[in-house]
């Protein structure tokens, strides 16, 4: 079973990454920016060397990490776009300007097809594992809305909750709730769609795709 929780290796690489960005990287900004200033100075005299040297590694310190970040959420969003784009179809999934929401930040995506009554939830766990799920409208319990967080509760053991932050959740929360009382007859059911492209998926991208009963 794949474990979805951050492991505690995980958790304090975040905590790295989150003191870096609030604390480490602004006071390098600034030391950054001073030593640009004193590397032009001329009256150093023989320290100028040293502290165009200085001002290199500083600015390195600031400019790779800001580098590794971006290229990080570029390649999330990335691979969000590519499995969604290869699961849309006109006859399955389909969704609307307003009810599909890209999370690069958390490596997620929440799309819902109000015309054909399907759910897709793609949730990027850590780096080769991703969560690629399809839901109808029978496969979900419950959901609810906390300020901008939306969440659904599956039918699902290994994933009883899948929740997204978007500025529609109260939209989506009260479409949802219209849907209930409509009837959907897919060609088939949607999970079974989206299990058909697992293989093509994971080979594509590189990754694994948890089974889910």
């Amino acid at each position: 079973m794949v474990k979805r929780t951050k492991s505690a290796k995980e958790v304090w690489f975040f905590l790295v990454k989150l003191a870096y960005g609030l604390l480490a990287l602004p006071f390098l900004l600034f030391v950054a920016v001073i030593y640009t200033f004193m590397s032009f100075d001329s009256g150093l005299g023989s320290q100028q060397n040293n502290a165009i040297i200085l001002t290199s590694i500083v600015w390195a310190a600031v400019l790779i990490p800001v580098g590794v970040f971006f290229l990080s959420a570029f390649n999330k969003r990335r691979l969000l776009r590519v499995i969604t784009n290869d699961i849309k179809n006109q006859d399955y999934f389909m969704p609307e300007h307003g009810y599909e929401m890209f999370h690069e930040g958390d490596g997620k995506y929440l799309g819902i097809d109000i015309k054909r009554g399907t759910i897709l939830y793609v949730h990027r766990i850590r780096k080769g594992e991703v969560d690629v799920v399809g839901l109808d409208m029978n496969d979900w319990t419950n959901r609810e809305v906390e300020g901008k967080m939306f969440r659904l509760y599956t039918k699902l053991p290994e994933l009883p909750r899948i929740e997204i932050a978007t500025p529609w959740a109260q939209r989506w929360f009260d479409t949802l709730g219209s849907m209930e009382f409509k009837q959907y007859q897919p060609a088939m059911p949607f999970s079974e769609y989206v299990d058909i492209h697992r293989e093509q998926l994971e080979r594509e991208n590189h990754i694994a795709i948890p089974r889910l009963a």
